[in-house]
């Protein structure tokens, strides 16, 4: 693959998304009203990772533990998701390795859909906690 976002933007385009390329040489992209990023692979050009950042910020060490529980959850119940903290936010991805000549249309709407929807449960179980509900 001559340019390493080619089927991405591809997919992109027959899917009506708009994207660009970052200053870090990262794929930008909008859906569903949110701000995702393909991370530019640098050495390894079969390895994916499809981030959705800053979906819960971190105000103090308190939170921070609430995050990290909530994260340990998250990363032991859903598949594919991997929650991780930055010192002041909160960020989700998803990686895979891809073959050489990977069709998105069998799962790229998958890999967005368990991101938006681990962002939904990572904020409800924020929330509850705040709250003193078990869930």
């Amino acid at each position: 693959m001559d340019n390493k976002y080619e089927i991405f933007t591809e997919w992109f385009t027959n899917n009506g998304i708009k994207y660009d390329i970052d200053e870090d040489g990262d794929l930008h992209f909008i859906y569903q009203m949110r701000n995702f990023f393909i991370l530019d692979p640098k050495d390894d050009e079969n390895f994916l990772e499809v981030m959705l950042p800053n979906i819960w910020s971190i105000s103090d060490e308190e939170e921070r533990i609430r995050v990290h529980s909530v994260a340990n959850k998250l990363n032991r119940q859903c598949k594919a998701l991997k929650v991780f903290t930055t010192k002041s936010n909160t960020i989700l991805t998803v990686e895979m390795f891809l073959d050489k000549n990977p069709d998105l249309d069998d799962f790229m709407e998958r890999i967005l859909d368990i991101l938006i929807r681990g962002r939904q449960m990572f904020a409800d179980d924020m929330r509850s906690l705040a709250l003193g509900i078990r869930r």
